[in-house]
């Protein structure tokens, strides 16, 4: 039979010359391939597609395309999510297809349909992925949608075991070693991985779960028998070790996307590969000591990747949705780490910070230039501050925004832009009474322009001061700028000049150079009613909320008469309530702290605003500001605060996300089953957990633990036990007491 046979593609030379780089149009989308033993041919199954390339050290030619067939014989046999080569004969394929059934095809058959074999009826839903035996060729092995794997005999086309697994089989890879030469490892949709013994079927031999959610591929190592690795929905690469009794996680590398395909590099003990079926176009080569920066990548297709594999360590074939099929060279892939920035910083939760740059930097500087800073392989690390974090000495439980301390707590640390921001914000929405009175100036009291004596007037100065900064009776008042007497008592002289001094009393807010554009004391009378209003004249009321009783109206009144006699041209005045709309000042300098990267101070401030602050910002800004903070302090392991944000939060899609993924899973202590179900009572061995150590009873409310033995009990029983007793009830002889560290 002859084939028809077509060769396309766009090369470009290696370095060395020894390989090339092509591309080949599948015209449909692809879903797996797979090479024989030779890497001589790949096959490319997919949706609508199923073909078979030799490969050329310059292009791809079709050797067999398998559904060139009449449309009335075309079925669901042909769409197939994975394909695999024998191990040792070059003409026999298998694929699973969508249907739940395994085909096998004969390529040296002379017929136009190549199929060889079909395993029906094995299968409830599509089968996800097979694997060949290493070692035994007639060896198949199938893990379907319906939890279930099978072993294959492709000599006698025959069932030869089943195994049930804890969900849906995403991925199963037997061994290439020969010490393991009957294991196998799966992996599950609930995120577990597990190691079988094809000749026992009745239980995995291990099984661990270390992905927050879907485990879609699994691993084994060609040159070290104890590694296997997993990758998952978590967007994470797990490299463990199963020597041990316990599997151990050794490595851990974190993707950009969800893994769907992971493959060790040939020859390379460190190197990994991965892939994404979703929103990434890249294939991504990691070396798992450097978890977070891809070792390089290639990004040649334009849409999602969903196979690749290696011919040898410096070529990769790969296959994506855009149809097309390419062959790459590692000589010509990206090294996103040489566009990295070669230094690194990194704080611990106690404050401490660590520094790190290249080595080369170290190398290529002078050695004076760069002494003292830490390389890659020893970081420098500095002393920690001593204060507390800014985080804990938040308070968000205060009713008015003049009991806030925030200004004074920013000051001690420093931050003098944070603290006089708060200062603002205080002066802003806070009225004499220390209440939100809406936007605002402070209502100030005002002092008369012309004073008998000096004391009088300092008395009065001092009364503005006190009322409108709230100071307390303890605190005594410093003259401003170091003026002396005299001079303080030219410049108390008229309302502007106490409201000047106010300000200037307060960290300068205003500029003393304003005071030179006030009008002198002379002309402060005669300006008109118009410009400042008038008050009711000051004989109408008492000098201070004390002098209530009629005996000190009387007393007050006798004196201001005197002095009005004095001076019965004075005018006295009032400063008005300012109309002056700040809402964009203070919006802006919300948007500036979080643009800034300090949303402490941004979430600090709408806290304390209330439904002020949400009216200035938007719901999406508020949202992001407060996920970010909540992060943040959680990553301090600042719990507590992080809850109390929460809570507070006045959207509702934060402060309910406390309500949510409240439950967690335990697993059994003695087979490591999960136990989804509750319960006090392991459906696997049977055994109970959480037993008392004091009256052997399950513990079915809190559970009190030794961290050290392990041993625990109820609470009430374990405290009568120490009452009398040092050591563990169970037995272990081991001297924890309860309420110690140990406990």
């Amino acid at each position: 039979m002859s084939y028809t046979r077509k060769g396309q593609g766009r090369e470009r030379k290696d370095s060395d010359g020894s390989s090339q780089k092509f591309v080949y149009d599948l015209e449909n989308s692809c879903n797996s391939i797979c090479t024989n033993r030779e890497e001589s041919l790949v096959a490319a199954v997919g949706r609508k597609l199923f073909k078979v390339l030799k490969i050329f050290p310059d292009q791809f030619e079709l050797v067999a395309n398998l559904r060139d067939l009449p449309h009335k014989q075309i079925n669901l046999n042909y769409s197939s999510n994975d394909v695999q080569w024998n191990p040792k004969d070059d003409a026999q394929l298998a694929t699973a297809p969508t249907n739940g059934c395994v085909v096998l095809w004969d390529l040296n058959k002379r017929s136009k349909s190549k199929t060889c074999h079909i395993f029906e009826n094995i299968h409830q839903r599509a089968v996800n992925k097979l694997s060949y035996h290493p070692h035994e060729p007639n060896i198949l092995l199938s893990g379907s949608q319906d939890c279930t794997m099978n072993c294959l005999d492709s000599r006698s086309q025959t069932r030869t075991a089943e195994y049930k697994g804890p969900d849906s089989v995403r991925d199963v890879k037997f061994s290439p070693h020969f010490a393991h030469e009957n294991y196998f490892a799966a992996a599950y949709e609930n995120g577990m991985v597990q190691i079988w013994d094809r000749r026992f079927g009745e239980s995995a031999l291990k099984q661990w779960s270390f992905h927050n959610g879907p485990a879609y591929c699994c691993d084994w190592h060609p040159e070290h028998e104890q590694w296997i690795m997993s990758a998952g929905r978590d967007k994470m690469v797990k490299v463990c070790d199963i020597t041990q009794g316990r599997v151990k996680e050794v490595y851990t590398v974190h993707a950009l996307f969800s893994v769907a395909r992971v493959k060790w590099r040939p020859f390379h003990k460190f190197h990994i590969t991965s892939c994404s079926h979703i929103l990434d176009n890249v294939v991504a080569i990691w070396d798992v000591r450097r978890p977070y920066i891809p070792y390089c990548s290639f990004a040649e297709h334009s849409d999602d990747v969903t196979d690749f594999l290696w011919l040898n360590d410096n070529v990769l074939l790969s296959c994506s949705k855009d149809k097309k099929l390419i062959q790459q060279i590692i000589s010509e892939a990206e090294r996103p780490a040489d566009r990295a920035t070669p230094t690194g910083l990194s704080f611990k939760v106690d404050g401490a910070l660590t520094h790190a740059c290249g080595d080369y930097l170290i190398h290529r500087n002078k050695p004076s230039s760069l002494a003292g800073y830490g390389s890659s392989r020893h970081p420098m690390q500095f002393r920690k501050n001593e204060g507390d974090p800014y985080q804990q000495r938040f308070l968000f439980s205060r009713s008015s925004l003049s009991e806030y301390t925030e200004s004074d707590v920013a000051s001690d640390l420093g931050l003098d832009d944070i603290a006089k921001s708060w200062l603002v914000l205080k002066l802003l929405y806070c009225a004499n009474d220390s209440e939100y009175s809406g936007p605002g100036f402070l209502q100030l009291k005002s002092a008369s322009k012309h004073l008998p004596n000096r004391q009088i007037a300092t008395e009065c100065h001092d009364d503005i001061v006190r009322d409108t900064m709230k100071v307390e009776p303890s605190i005594s008042y410093e003259s401003p700028r170091g003026f002396t007497e005299e001079e303080n008592e030219e410049n108390i002289t008229g309302d502007v000049s106490a409201v000047l001094d106010f300000f200037e009393y307060d960290h300068q807010i205003i500029d003393p150079a304003l005071s030179r554009n006030l009008p002198s004391s002379q002309d402060w009378g005669e300006l008109p009613v118009e410009a400042v209003q008038l008050r009711r004249d000051i004989a109408q009321r008492p000098l201070s909320p004390e002098h209530d009783n009629c005996s000190a109206v009387s007393a007050s009144q006798s004196a201001i008469d005197s002095t009005a006699s004095m001076q019965p041209d004075v005018h006295h005045y009032s400063i008005p309530k300012s109309q002056w709309d700040f809402k964009f000042v203070v919006k802006n300098m919300l948007q500036f702290y979080a643009e800034m990267g300090d949303v402490q101070t941004s979430v600090s401030a709408t806290l304390v605003l209330g439904d002020l602050g949400k009216k200035l910002v938007s719901d999406e800004n508020i949202e992001h500001w407060f996920s970010s903070y909540i992060e943040m302090l959680n990553r301090y392991k600042l719990f507590s605060i992080a809850s109390l944000v929460t809570k507070l939060c006045p959207l509702s899609t934060i402060n309910q996300s406390n309500q949510q993924s409240t439950t967690f899973n335990v697993s059994c202590g003695f087979c490591n089953r999960c136990m989804d179900k509750g319960g006090w009572q392991c459906d696997r061995c049977g055994k109970i957990f959480s037993i008392c150590s004091v009256c052997h009873c399950t513990v079915k409310g809190i559970f009190v633990w030794c961290n050290l033995c392990g041993h625990g009990g109820h609470l009430n029983h374990l405290q009568e036990w120490y009452e009398t007793n040092s050591h563990c009830p169970a037995g272990c002889n081991h001297l924890c007491l309860l309420g110690s560290s140990a406990v």
